[in-house]
């Protein structure tokens, strides 16, 4: 295993060689690596018990790059973020600026310079063991545990389902898999392919990939229905993907190429349309239902229709799952032909998709299922749902909503009717209305409404819509007499067929009882009913209407709660009979709205308390007041409605992940989907429980923990819910949530204060044991203080608070941002500098650190001096497992800059001369200096003529771009080949007249600004 640094500092200070028997010779002792015998230009040697091997064979072999520095005779070689600098003779070493100490110096034989074997591999990072059976030095690097990619990735799909199973991947595995581990299928959306690498696929979650053993390695391998991309998309039709397979070993990874793009698409079967279900007959079974449905667009792949009946209460449930499951008992088959439209009639014993027989009084959605000829029921293709329908007698006959005295015309005019339409109106040619004295309504049926004269009903057009209209002056009732005030009557509304119908005329049901007055009392409108609640008495039933426009003449309004059986019979007079006011709610002007419950002791008309299971209507009376007491009105009734309870139900889908390492409860994200009924839930209430108990935890354990510190609260968001648990979140023992213990979540659904029923407890989530993933926390409160002034890196001192998981670090590495690039700064950027040598090293001991004096910025150029110049400092904190688990720091709190350094101009070079260098094609420029103090080099400029004099503004701005031949300032000649450029960048070309000016370029410490020399000959290149 490869060591960290420092483990490699610990073996270096107790043993820096391993020793070896005095009298070994030389030539006897061999170095492998990695199992091949190292090859040097001069054999080990063995001195004092200790081997030593040629400086530059060991290094390169270690994958080191070594520089010999003969004037100082310095060794320094740098493999990855690791330098090693020793000098020949001394007993001490540097590791990364740490010193060390040798027991054996490198040393110089026989022209070649000799370093210690063990010292020099284990300062690198790799393992040395000495075996005295074979007199062999073995060193093992990091490169033994190295994976390889797979090859000739290959994608195909089967185009049936449309989702993973369709995807099938195969792959050569490398010729050596002893390092491997296993194979992870990465499936790409094929956009994001080519910027998908082995940094990314190392991050993609368990989830999102699909494991392949070695001994199933180039085999085929089939996805599942369930296979996400690495986005955590699930695998779906019409969309591209690429595959690539990603080798893992021990310690490292390899990626595979991507396959070539392959795309799902399905065989689906195409669904029905406009599917109609229609009340045909009234036998008050399934003889009365007929439904039509517009056959799938394309058909040829469809074997034929299942035709199925579904109470609308069940409908948002019905989806296709739902509709393959259903048994040929209780559906139509219904075969396909060449017609367009399809129809089916149903029978006395067909049934509903539950089982049961249909009848009266159920609302009822018609579906068709679509039929695949693969005989795959995911290919089978859902219907969206009819308009419901109800049986009972004609059912398709307009439904009167409203009837209301709304003049005081003693006359027709006085009476308003609103009704809804036909459900089918098709058939439908015109309506037809008839007003019946109150006395003859019984009686009153479609046969009778056929015989009735022509002037003594009122025919409406249809206009595909739900109509209210007011009748005509001169309307009459059905035996002639003239409507008028004072006379209870009842309404009718007939939906007359047309000519090609088969079906009788419809006749509606009799309106309420209306008595036209001229009282001044108006009725309410908007009358609305809902079950809010689950008491079981009158808090259940919320009632709300909107006032009469004009209140003067009302005194209260009387709320009647009747049941439907006998609300076709209550009527003003009914209403007005009535003096116990226990058996109505009353309710006085307030010059509003009415919008509220019921009280639990509210009573329907009868005297009997309001309860759950039976149908009601609600009426309500404005009570006349003042000279119009006595006048009242009544309004028409509401809907009908039947309270009933309602229990909180579970959420489902509760899943557990682990998604942080803190060790603690940060680590558990808990996602589960909502109730599908949340309106008598207050909140929910995670709970965490060790597997070993998860069997016997149930609803009646979970109420019994009242400690909130054993579960944790999450509010209802109206959506499905995602929660990572606090730092302090614990088990329902009380115990805080660690990592290496084996869970489960449970979820209660909470009910409100004021609802009856029960909580509601989920099952078990997945099991799941929280581990360290290896993510590194980046460090936090990185600041900066100017410490000294000395115009360098080393007057900035950098502190930080360390990561929260250091014992996943190696090291710190401190890296100077310019503060214009500190915003875009990133991981990626910040490992850059490190790799460029543009990085400070802190032990993972220490949490601040004196910058080096020579430390460059992010971006590899000295730090500037003055305001002009502003840095932020960043903190790496450097995985000790694997680079991609690297954490950068935000930047510095502050801002920091270093003191500008005093004016102080280069000097000024002398006799500049510019001559063709002979029959050359280069200029040969040279000048004088007697003084180079402040001086980093010299910069020649070629100015085309005709031109200007050039500024040194002009001629640093030109410096900047690199338009300039540079000269060290120990030379004072250079000559200028044609490869040399002018001040706009251009060549030099022939028979162009140059101006030559040379620019001291300042060294930024001893002098800060560029002196430009004030001669500047003229040099013509001429073809020879």
């Amino acid at each position: 295993m490869k060591k960290t640094l420092s483990t490699v500092i610990a073996f270096v200070m107790m043993f820096t060689l391993f020793l070896l028997p005095q009298a070994q010779a030389a030539s006897a002792i061999k170095i492998y690596i990695d199992g091949e015998l190292l090859a040097t230009d001069q054999a080990p040697v063995a001195i004092g018990g200790r081997t030593f091997v040629p400086m530059r064979s060991i290094f390169e072999a270690l994958d080191a790059t070594v520089d010999w520095i003969p004037s100082t005779k310095t060794i320094s070689a740098t493999k990855g973020a690791i330098t090693v600098v020793m000098k020949l003779g001394a007993t001490t070493a540097t590791i990364n600026d740490q010193k060390v100490t040798l027991d054996a110096p490198a040393r110089a034989m026989n022209g070649r310079t000799l370093v210690p074997t063990r010292f020099v591999s284990e300062a690198l990072g790799e393992e040395v063991l000495w075996d005295p059976s074979s007199q062999s030095v073995i060193i093992t690097t990091s490169r033994s545990h190295e994976v390889s990619p797979v090859q000739y990735v290959s994608a195909g799909a089967s185009n049936q389902y449309g989702d993973g199973r369709d995807l099938y991947v195969s792959f050569t595995p490398p010729s050596n898999q002893s390092n491997v581990s296993h194979y992870r299928i990465l499936v790409t959306k094929a956009g994001n392919a080519p910027s998908f690498d082995l940094a990314k696929a190392q991050l993609v979650r368990s989830s999102n990939y699909t494991v392949v053993k070695t001994n199933n390695a180039g085999q085929s391998i089939s996805l599942t229905s369930q296979t996400r991309d690495v986005d955590g998309a699930l695998l779906s039709a019409n969309q591209s993907y690429r595959v690539f397979v990603l080798t893992v070993g021990k310690d490292s990874y390899a990626l595979s190429n991507s396959s070539p793009t392959v795309t799902l698409t399905n065989s689906i079967v195409n669904a029905a349309t406009n599917v109609k279900i229609t009340d045909v007959n009234d036998n008050g079974d399934g003889r009365d239902l007929s439904v039509s449905f517009n056959k799938a667009s394309n058909d040829s792949n469809i074997t034929g229709y299942r035709v199925m009946i579904v109470k609308s209460k069940d409908a948002s449930k019905f989806d296709l799952t739902a509709a393959n499951a259903v048994t040929s008992a209780y559906y139509n088959a219904v075969s396909k032909n060449n017609n367009s439209t399809l129809t089916t009639v149903f029978n006395s014993t067909s049934r509903d998709t539950s089982g049961e027989l249909i009848k009266n009084g159920v609302s009822y959605v018609a579906y068709v299922l679509s039929v695949s000829d693969r005989s795959v029921a995911s290919l089978n293709s859902l219907s969206s749902a009819s308009a419901a329908v109800t049986l009972g007698i004609s059912t398709q006959a307009p439904v009167i909503t409203k009837v209301a005295d709304v003049s005081n015309y003693n006359n027709g005019r006085d009476l308003q009717v609103s009704f809804n339409k036909s459900s089918d109106e098709s058939r439908i040619s015109y309506y037809r209305i008839f007003v019946v004295r109150e006395g003859d309504y019984y009686n009153f049926n479609v046969t009778e409404a056929n015989k009735v004269s022509s002037g003594r009903y009122h025919d409406v057009s249809k206009n595909g819509n739900n109509i209210t209209l007011t009748l005509p002056s001169g309307m009459r009732d059905v035996k002639g007499n003239s409507i008028t005030n004072g006379v209870a009557y009842r309404v009718f509304v007939m939906g007359v067929v047309n000519n090609n119908a088969s079906i009788p005329n419809l006749l509606s049901v009799a309106s309420p009882s209306i008595t036209l007055s001229n009282s001044g009392v108006g009725t309410v409108s908007n009358l609305y009913v809902n079950d809010m609640t689950d008491f079981n008495t009158g808090q259940d039933l919320w009632v709300s209407f909107t006032r009469p426009a004009d209140e003067t003449n009302i005194n209260s309004y009387r709320i009647f709660v009747v049941k439907a059986a006998n609300a076709g019979s209550f009527s003003l007079a009914t209403a007005n009979a009535i003096t116990n006011s226990n058996n109505y709610t009353t309710f006085y002007k307030n010059g509003g709205n009415f919008s509220q419950a019921l009280t639990s002791s509210a009573r329907d008309v009868n005297g009997a308390l309001i309860t759950e299971g039976v149908k009601y209507r609600i009426f309500v009376m404005s009570v006349g007041g003042g000279s119009f007491s006595g006048s009242n009105a009544l309004s028409a009734p509401s809907a009908e409605i039947t309270l009933s309870g309602s229990s909180i139900a579970a959420v489902t889908n509760v899943v557990a992940s682990d998604v942080s390492d803190y060790n603690n409860g940060q680590d558990l994200k808990v996602s589960f989907t909502r109730a599908a009924n949340e309106t008598n839930i207050n909140h929910y209430r995670a709970f965490v429980v060790k597997s070993a108990n998860a069997s016997s935890f149930k609803l009646a354990n979970a109420n019994a923990i009242t400690n909130p510190s054993n579960y944790t609260t999450i509010p209802r968001t109206g959506g499905n819910i995602e929660q990572v648990l606090s730092s302090t979140a614990r088990d329902v023992n009380g115990a805080l949530i660690k990592n290496d213990e084996k869970y489960r979540v449970f979820v209660l659904s909470v009910r409100e204060g004021n609802y009856s029923g029960s909580n509601a407890l989920s099952a078990a989530s997945n099991e799941i044991t929280l581990t360290n993933n290896g993510t590194v926390a980046a460090v936090r409160n990185v600041t900066t203080t100017i410490v000294d002034n000395k115009g360098n890196a080393s007057d900035v001192q950098v502190t930080f608070s360390k990561s929260t998981t250091e014992s996943l670090v190696r090291e710190y590495r401190v890296i100077i941002v310019p503060s214009s690039l500190a915003n875009t700064f990133d991981v990626y950027d910040a490992q850059s500098a490190v790799a460029n040598g543009y990085s400070q090293y802190v032990s993972k001991s220490d949490n601040s650190v004196r910058l080096a004096a020579n430390l460059k910025d992010s971006q590899g150029n000295d730090l500037g001096r003055g305001a002009g110049y502003t840095y932020r400092a960043f903190v790496l904190a450097v995985s000790n497992t694997n680079g991609s688990l690297d954490a950068l720091s935000a930047g510095s709190s502050n801002m920091f800059s270093l003191a500008a350094l005093p004016t102080v101009s280069a000097p000024e070079v002398q006799n500049v001369t510019a001559n063709q260098a002979g029959a050359s094609s280069s200029i040969s420029v040279t000048f004088t200096n007697s003084d180079e103090n402040g001086v980093a080099h010299y910069a020649v400029l070629l100015v085309p003529q005709p031109a200007n004099g050039l500024t040194e503004a002009e001629a640093t701005d030109y410096y900047k771009k690199g338009n300039y031949t540079q000269v060290a300032k120990s030379l004072r000649s250079v000559d200028l080949s044609s490869g040399s450029v002018d001040v706009n960048g251009t060549p030099l070309e022939y028979n162009v007249t140059y101006r030559v000016y040379v620019l001291t370029v300042a060294d930024g410490s001893k002098a800060t600004v560029n002196r430009l020399s004030s001669s500047a000959p003229t040099v013509t290149l001429f073809e020879s």
